[in-house]
C-alpha cells in the first residue's frame, strides 16, 4: 500500500466521530526534503488550535506504525477558503455557498460563473448569478463543469 493511502487510512481512523474530516493528502520530495501534507477541513474553517490539535492527533500514530523510512516535515493544512470542491456530495453540502464554476462549454453565453448554488437537484445546480446590474439563474448539469470552488463574494 502506498504512503499516501496508508496515510489516508490512519487520518480518517483518527477524525472518525469528530468534527473534522479529511480533504487530502500529499507525499512530496521539494528540494532534498520530502513533505507529508494533510488537509483536514471542519464546518466553519480550521484554526490554529485545530492545526495543533490534529498534528498531535496523527503524529503520535505516525511515530508509532513508523512506514515512512524518509526523514518528513508533517504540515497540517486546512485547503482554504477558496478549496476546490471534488464531488457531488461536496457540492451538495455547499448549497447556500458563493462557489467559480468554471464548464467545458458555455451555459447561457458564460464560461464562468461567480454564483450562489441555490439547489442541486437530479446532478443539476441551480446557481445565482449576477450579470452587470441584473440578478439571473441558471441551470449548470454537474457533467458541464470542469472546476467548481468556493469563492469569496466581495
Amino acid at each position: 500500500m502506498a504512503i499516501i493511502d496508508k496515510v489516508r487510512d490512519l487520518a480518517l481512523k483518527k477524525v472518525e466521530d469528530t468534527e473534522y474530516s479529511l480533504y487530502d493528502v500529499e507525499y512530496v520530495k521539494e528540494g532534498t526534503d520530502y513533505f507529508l501534507r494533510v488537509y483536514f477541513d471542519k464546518k466553519g474553517g480550521l484554526n490554529l488550535d485545530d492545526c495543533v490539535t490534529l498534528t498531535e492527533m496523527l503524529s503520535d500514530d505516525l511515530d508509532k506504525e513508523d512506514f515512512i523510512k524518509d526523514n518528513y516535515y508533517l504540515e497540517i493544512s486546512s485547503p482554504g477558503i477558496e478549496k476546490e470542491l471534488r464531488s457531488l456530495k461536496e457540492v451538495v453540502d455547499s448549497i447556500g455557498e458563493h462557489v467559480c464554476i468554471k464548464t467545458y462549454e458555455k451555459i447561457d453565453g458564460i464560461k464562468e460563473f461567480y454564483a450562489d448554488i441555490l439547489e442541486v437537484n437530479n446532478e443539476e445546480l441551480l446557481v445565482e448569478y449576477k450579470d452587470k446590474a441584473k440578478i439571473k439563474k441558471a441551470i449548470i448539469p454537474y457533467e458541464k463543469i470542469s472546476k467548481i470552488r468556493l469563492a469569496v463574494k466581495f
